[in-house]
């Protein structure tokens, strides 16, 4: 009781400790976005908030509105003072997060919205929505109401701030949702090195086509290079990769825009920034539905590779799969001039079980003997279903002597299963490279140990006679 008490805390003060977070995240990004507001300090096209807030209902669940509308609260209040507008701004924000949460959940996969292609088109369409027809227009009119902006500017003041809305969600959402799935494989050397490189291209782009370093190259169509190498993380590296080299390419895109470099820079700042955010949120959508692209390809791959490699009855791997660890271990042994075992096994009587007690049986018990042949040989080792009732273990550094204790091994497990039918085998060696050079040969000569021990067997049958060794019996 008290361990699970302890538990129980530990999990509320993480929880507490994600929701303060959220909450600052949310001030300071909404902070740095509003000093942008040149025209009006409520209104800006970099709002990541918007991102921030959507994520967070998208993971931790509708249940942490009172936080987004609190964080909203206090970063309006920051901005504007202590005035009627305020809440309702704040409002309109939680209203539009939660009103976007729905719509994602329901069409879009939800915190899942970037593993299709086709969830991260609707998250982009349902993100467009949402932008311009919720905050925005909820925030036009209180802060033309109000007079904290002019009645005739109504119309760029929503296009502002539908803007914003929308470029903060697609940016930074998908930082959230990415980054909040947990951990995944850890990179091998190689990415690693591949990662810094695409950070260097990234970073090279983004100076070359909105910073003009080191040249300048005005009238070009430089703003494609972008989008060019971006596909290498979505790619090669996933959408977490991606995601990070938009943001990256945006703080560029940003600087640059606003020191009047790149194709987007004009002589109003606001203008400057509402062309390179509407290219930077255009261009995530591409990025990123082209990421969930190659990641729902990947595993395609893998599944399909699986569907190849792998008997589908027993789980273990086929006779295309044996063959190639068989080359494998060649290519290894010959490397490092070692040896490794063969092991062939069948099944006895499995014909008498599918014809005395049904296919259905016959089945289970297969798949039973694949499990034991599984759990007798090491983690190295490699268990294979050759076809019907014959299986074949690959032990990588192994003898003749390794391999008989694989095999007893192997009979023991068999004895003590209580289940029936009871189940026995017999089994043939062969050893690389003694008996063979290549797995074809390695194969057929296990295969005949095999069948040596199985006349074995039956000439001792034949006589009424069990041999003591017969379950350990070894031919060759």
């Amino acid at each position: 009781m008290a361990s699970a008490m302890n538990r129980l805390r530990v999990s509320l003060g993480q929880e507490h400790t994600l929701l303060v977070l959220l909450a600052i995240a949310y001030i300071v990004t909404g902070r740095a976005g509003l000093a942008f507001g040149y025209d009006q300090p409520a209104a800006t096209v970099i709002f990541p908030p918007a991102g921030i807030g959507l994520g967070a209902l998208l993971v931790l669940g509708y249940r942490v509105w009172p936080v987004v509308l609190l964080a909203a609260t206090l970063l309006y209040a920051s901005v504007l003072g202590a005035v009627p507008a305020v809440p309702l701004l704040a409002a309109g924000n939680t209203a539009e997060g939660l009103f976007a949460a729905y719509l994602m959940n329901r069409f879009a996969g939800g915190r899942h919205a970037l593993q299709t292609p086709k969830h991260a088109l609707r998250f982009a369409g349902l993100a467009a929505l949402t932008s311009v027809c919720c905050s925005s227009m909820v925030a036009s009119l209180t802060l033309t109401l109000f007079g904290l902006a002019p009645a005739a500017g109504a119309d760029m003041l929503w296009l502002t701030l539908s803007l914003g809305a929308f470029s903060g969600t697609v940016l930074t959402a998908p930082l959230v949702l990415l980054f909040a799935q947990g951990k995944t494989d850890r990179w091998r050397k190689t990415q690693l090195l591949e990662a810094a490189a695409v950070f260097v291209s990234v970073l090279c782009t983004g100076l070359i086509v909105f910073c003009g370093f080191p040249f300048q190259l005005r009238g070009y169509p430089l703003e494609m290079a972008c989008f060019v190498v971006l596909l290498w993380p979505a790619f090669r590296l996933g959408r977490r990769a991606a995601s990070l080299g938009l943001m990256v390419l945006t703080f560029i895109a940003m600087y640059g825009t606003l020191t009047n470099n790149g194709p987007f820079a004009s002589a109003m700042p606001t203008t400057s920034l509402m062309m390179v955010m509407s290219y930077m949120s255009l261009l995530a959508v591409l990025v990123l539905s082209l990421a969930a692209l190659a990641a729902e390809y990947a595993v395609a791959e893998s599944q399909l590779r699986d569907l190849v490699l792998t008997d589908p009855m027993t789980g273990l791997p086929n006779y295309r799969a044996l063959v190639e660890k068989l080359g494998e271990e060649i290519a290894r042994a010959n490397q490092t001039d070692s040896t490794f075992a063969v092991v062939f096994c069948d099944m006895d009587g499995l014909k008498q079980i599918n014809d005395e007690l049904g296919h259905l049986i016959g089945s289970r018990a297969v798949c039973r003997f694949a499990e034991t042949l599984r759990d007798s040989v090491r983690d190295s080792d490699t268990a294979a279903r050759y076809g019907g009732d014959e299986f074949v273990a690959v032990l990588p550094g192994a003898d003749e002597e390794g391999a008989k204790r694989v095999i007893d091994r192997l009979h023991s497990r068999l004895a003590e299963d209580r289940v029936k039918p009871e189940l026995a085998t017999s089994a043939g060696i062969a050893v690389y490279p003694r008996d063979g050079s290549t797995a074809t040969t390695l194969l057929s000569a296990a295969d005949r140990a095999l069948y040596q021990v199985k006349a074995h067997k039956a000439s001792f049958r034949r006589r009424g006679v069990v041999p003591i060794k017969e379950w350990t019996s070894v031919g060759r």
